[in-house]
């Protein structure tokens, strides 16, 4: 099969996941995407079920509940291009449905509370108490900018750019008190002295996707205290960059590239290089995997992250390669996604079939590695995993990456 073909079926069989696993219910997107499926056992199991109160048992394993928006928008944004780009009838249709329960039924977006960052968008609907994080609400901002752009008729119904620009607004005063604060009960962590957003901002896990946010939210509004913020961060990881694991240099590549892309600034090309060949400089020429690094999961050089790593470095060597034109990194780019292809889950089960887990152990050639209850094979993510992957697997039947987003 040619290669565009394989690419496009792959997505497609992700696609009937999203609608046959039961991570939708109803499979037409109507209440939303879950979070994740769970096949973990032992403590990192007991550990979800408690942190996460909202779970259904399926023969196979768990459905995680809980509707986040961040992985809900990358939901819509996936079966958006699906039907864009002519890969799935319904996926119009679905993508629609997953916007209408964020804007309409959901209540996770901040309409109106002054105690919560105006447009933003809490952590779950299962929360008691709000929750804002840096990372999640920052795709809330890129995805809806992205989708207004190519769907007018979205943004008239559910005023994509006006809520995404109101929450860019919030962002910019809590990165720059959260900027370099240190917590006293965390040392060498940044924290909001307000402790109304949530994440290490010192981390480009972090700090980067909210770059990259501000820098989306600049082509729709060039607003200076966006860029300045990107630039106060990117000024940072051009002293520390090198210190990072090379799951937090593929976050920064994402924002870099962005920033580039928004601002034209050769520093910020340069730090998407940099992270670019970080990447490269751990990148396993056989398999095209990088190691597992990130402190939310099992770690080793044999195991492919899918929930903070591989999902993300391919994306960003996406974007890098468009952005420069390297051969060694489109050649990079392009392992990664014969690797990703190569794992994607071919059980029989539809609580399987058509996903990427969240570990692949390539000594043992199947799933596996092991569990944390955030990462790790047992737990299988809509968003963070399954979307972006498909998502970039669709950009790239088309040449593309998220700088066309």
């Amino acid at each position: 099969m040619e290669r565009n073909a394989r690419i496009a079926e792959a997505a497609r069989r992700n696609l009937k996941w999203f609608e046959r696993s039961g991570v939708m219910d109803p499979a037409d997107g109507g209440w939303g995407v879950a979070e994740r499926l769970s096949v973990a056992e032992g403590p990192a199991l007991e550990k979800m079920l408690n942190e996460f109160p909202a779970w259904s048992r399926k023969p196979e394993g768990y459905v995680l509940e809980q509707r986040r928006a961040d992985c809900n928008f990358e939901a819509a944004l996936l079966f958006r291009i699906a039907a864009e780009y002519g890969i799935a009838e319904e996926a119009g249709r679905i993508g629609e449905k997953l916007l209408d329960y964020l804007y309409f039924r959901s209540g996770l977006l901040n309409r109106c509370d002054p105690a919560f960052p105006a447009g933003s968008w809490n952590w779950s609907h299962i929360k008691w108490r709000d929750v804002v994080y840096f990372d999640d609400n920052a795709w809330c901002i890129f995805i809806p900018l992205a989708l207004a752009d190519r769907s007018p008729e979205f943004d008239a119904k559910y005023d994509l750019r006006n809520w995404a620009l109101i929450l860019a607004d919030s962002l910019v005063p809590a990165m720059r008190r959260t900027f370099g604060a240190e917590n006293p009960q965390e040392p060498g962590t940044w924290r909001d002295p307000e402790q109304r957003w949530h994440g290490r901002l010192e981390l480009p896990h972090w700090g980067s996707l909210a770059a990259m946010a501000l820098s989306r939210a600049f082509l729709c509004r060039p607003a200076p205290d966006y860029r300045e913020q990107v630039r106060r961060y990117h000024d940072y990881l051009a002293e520390t960059l090198e210190a990072f694991t090379v799951s937090e240099h593929a976050y920064a590549l994402l924002g870099a590239a962005t920033a580039f892309r928004a601002f034209g600034e050769a520093a910020d090309r340069a730090l998407a290089e940099r992270a670019a060949n970080l990447i490269l400089s751990k990148l396993d020429p056989e398999t095209g995997n990088i190691p597992a690094e990130h402190y939310e999961a099992p770690k080793g050089t044999h195991l492919v992250d899918t929930v903070y790593t591989v999902n993300w470095s391919f994306l960003a060597l996406q974007m890098a390669a468009k952005l420069t034109g390297d051969a060694q990194i489109a050649a990079a780019k392009e392992k990664q996604l014969e690797l990703l292809l190569s794992i994607q889950d071919r059980s029989e089960s539809a609580f399987f079939h058509g996903c990427w887990r969240g570990m692949f152990d390539l000594h043992a050639g199947r799933w596996g590695g092991g569990d944390c209850y955030e990462g790790g094979a047992g737990s299988i993510y809509t968003g963070w995993t399954n979307a972006p992957i498909a998502l970039g697997l669709l950009l790239e039947s088309r040449n593309g990456s998220l700088l066309d987003l």
